[in-house]
C-alpha cells in the first residue's frame, strides 16, 4: 500500500474524532445525562448484534480474500449466513415494553424497535465496508465514516435550535438516521461487487470453509463485546444513568486512541494476511511492534498533557471526564497493540486462542466492576477497564508468541504498564494534587520521545522514502518494517 492510499483511509478516522470533539459536547449540552447515557446502551447493543450475526464471517472475508478466485461467491458465503440469521431474529422478536424498560428505564416500546433497525443497518454496512478496504478505495472508506457524524451533528443542531422538549426518541432518531446515510454510501459505492454476489452461485464447502474459520472468532467476538460493554452493563445495574453518561462521555474524548485503533486496524489485517500469501519474511513484525509501542506511548502522554481542554467544551457536571479519559484511551491503544503482538495467532488459523484470551479479560473486567462500581461509579468502571485491557493484550501477546514464534516482549510490557498505572494515578490522585496533573504529564514527554529515539528515526526517514516517487517499487510501505 503506498503512502497516498493510507492517507485516504487514514482521512476518516481523523474527520471522525474531529466531528466527535464537537458532537459529543453539542449532545451533553442538548440532552440531559440520562439520556446520553442511554445513547450508550444502544451504541453497546449495535456493537453486539453485528458481533453476533457477523458469525465471524467479516474477518474471514478479509482472511481469504486474496487467496480467493471467486470474490463474489466469497462475499456472499460470508454474508448470507448471518444475513439469514438476523432476518429469523427479527422476525420472532418479542415487541414489547419491558424489554426496553430493561434496557433504557423507560417502557417506550419505540425505543426497542429502533435499535433493532440500528443493528440491522449496521450489519449491512460492515461488509459493504470490507468491500472498500480490500479494494484500498481509501477516500470512499473515508467519506463513508465522516457522512454519519455529519449527519448525526446536523440533526442534533436541528434539534438544539427547536424551542421543543427533547427527548430520548429523538436521539436515538437522530442516531439510526447517521447509520441509514451510511449504508445508502456504501450500498452506492459497492453496488458493482454486491449486485455479482446475489448471482454468484456459492458451493456448500465453501460455506462450511469460512465458517470453521468464524466460528470460534463468533465466541471472542462476543466474549470481546462482553468485556467492551461491562462496564456499561455495570453501571447501568448497579450504579445510575447519570453516572453511565460520564463514562460515555469520557470514552468518546478518548477519541485520540480511537483514530490510531481505527486507522491501523482497517490497515494492518489485510495488510498482513497478503504478506502471508505473498511470503514475505514476517520478522518485520518485531520493528512494527516497537514502532506501535512509540506512537501509543507518545499518544498516551499528549492525551494527560491535553486532557483538561475537556473542561471548555463540557457541561460542568462532566468535570472528572478529564480524569477518567486517561484509564479510557487505555483501551483503544492496547487494542490496537495488541493487534500487531497477536498477529501469529491469525497466520496460525489458532483462532479459540483469541477466545481465551479475551475470556481472561473479561473475567478480569467483571470482577473488578463488580467490586469497583457501587462504591466509585464511573470512576471504578474505567479503572477496571483499563486494567482489563491490559491483561488482555499480554494474553494475546504471549498466546502469539507460543503458537508462531517468540519475539522481544520485556519492553512492551514495561511501557504499556507504566501507562495504565500512571493514568490510575492521576484518575485517584488527580483532583487532590498539589500540581497540575497535566504538568507531571508534561515532563514524560521528553522520555517518551528519548526512549524510542530509534523507532521515531527509522519512521521519519520511512515516511520521506514514502513521500519519494517510487520508479521500481510501487508500494514501499508492504516491504519495509516500518508501520502502515
Amino acid at each position: 500500500m503506498n503512502l497516498r492510499t493510507a492517507l485516504a483511509f487514514a482521512v476518516g478516522p481523523i474527520a471522525t474524532a474531529a466531528l466527535g470533539l464537537v458532537t459529543v459536547p453539542a449532545i451533553a449540552w442538548v440532552f440531559p445525562p440520562a439520556d446520553v447515557g442511554r445513547l450508550n446502551i444502544v451504541q453497546i447493543a449495535v456493537s453486539f448484534g453485528v458481533l453476533l450475526f457477523s458469525l465471524g464471517l467479516d474477518r474471514a472475508y478479509v482472511r481469504e480474500y486474496h487467496e480467493s478466485t471467486d470474490r463474489a461467491a466469497l462475499l456472499k458465503a460470508c454474508f448470507a449466513p448471518g444475513a439469514v440469521l438476523l432476518l429469523a431474529t427479527l422476525a420472532t422478536a418479542p415487541f414489547d415494553d419491558h424489554i426496553a424498560a430493561w434496557l433504557f428505564g423507560a417502557d417506550h416500546v419505540v425505543y426497542y424497535w429502533m435499535l433493532l433497525a440500528c443493528v440491522a443497518a449496521s450489519f449491512v454496512s460492515r461488509f459493504l465496508s470490507l468491500i472498500l478496504r480490500m479494494q484500498d478505495r481509501g477516500v470512499a472508506f473515508s467519506m463513508s465514516q465522516i457522512l454519519p457524524k455529519v449527519m448525526l451533528l446536523l440533526v442534533v443542531a436541528a434539534m438544539a435550535m427547536s424551542s421543543s422538549r427533547k427527548t430520548f426518541a429523538q436521539l436515538e432518531a437522530a442516531y439510526l438516521v447517521s447509520l441509514l446515510s451510511v449504508l445508502l454510501t456504501y450500498g452506492w459505492n459497492t453496488w458493482r461487487e454486491w449486485v455479482p454476489a446475489l448471482r454468484a452461485p456459492v458451493a456448500p464447502a465453501q460455506v462450511r470453509q469460512v465458517l470453521s474459520y468464524g466460528t470460534p472468532l463468533i465466541f471472542a467476538g462476543v466474549a470481546y463485546w462482553g468485556l467492551d460493554a461491562t462496564s456499561t452493563l455495570t453501571l447501568r445495574s448497579l450504579s445510575d444513568l447519570s453516572e453511565l453518561a460520564v463514562y460515555s462521555v469520557s470514552m468518546s474524548f478518548a477519541g485520540v486512541g480511537i483514530v490510531f485503533q481505527t486507522i491501523f486496524t482497517v490497515l494492518w489485517a489485510p495488510m498482513v494476511y497478503k504478506w502471508v500469501a505473498h511470503g514475505v519474511d514476517m520478522r518485520r513484525v518485531d520493528h512494527i511492534a516497537q514502532q506501535a509501542l512509540a506512537v501509543v506511548c507518545a499518544i498516551w502522554v499528549l492525551s494527560g498533557v491535553f486532557s483538561w481542554v475537556a473542561d471548555f467544551v463540557l457541561p460542568p457536571r462532566y468535570i472528572h471526564v478529564k480524569y477518567l479519559m486517561l484509564c479510557c484511551i487505555g483501551e483503544p491503544l492496547l487494542y490496537t497493540l495488541s493487534e500487531v503482538t497477536c498477529v501469529g495467532i491469525g497466520i496460525t488459523r489458532r483462532s479459540m486462542l483469541s477466545l481465551w484470551s479475551t475470556v481472561a479479560a473479561l473475567v478480569t473486567n467483571v470482577a473488578l466492576s463488580v467490586w469497583l462500581v457501587p462504591h466509585h461509579g464511573a470512576s471504578g468502571a474505567v479503572v477496571a477497564n483499563a486494567i482489563a485491557f491490559l491483561v488482555f493484550f499480554i494474553a494475546r501477546t504471549e498466546a502469539s508468541a507460543y503458537v508462531w514464534r517468540p519475539f522481544p516482549r520485556v519492553r512492551l510490557y514495561a511501557f504499556v504498564t507504566a501507562c495504565v498505572g500512571l493514568s490510575i494515578a492521576t484518575l485517584v490522585f488527580g483532583p487532590h494534587a498539589p500540581i497540575h496533573f497535566s504538568l507531571v504529564w508534561l515532563a514524560l514527554l521528553p522520555l517518551a520521545i528519548g526512549c524510542f529515539r530509534a523507532e521515531w528515526v527509522e519512521m521519519y526517514r520511512s515516511l520521506l522514502a514514502a513521500m519519494k516517487p517510487q520508479r521500481i517499487c510501487p508500494e514501499p510501505d508492504e516491504s519495509s518494517g516500518t508501520l502502515p
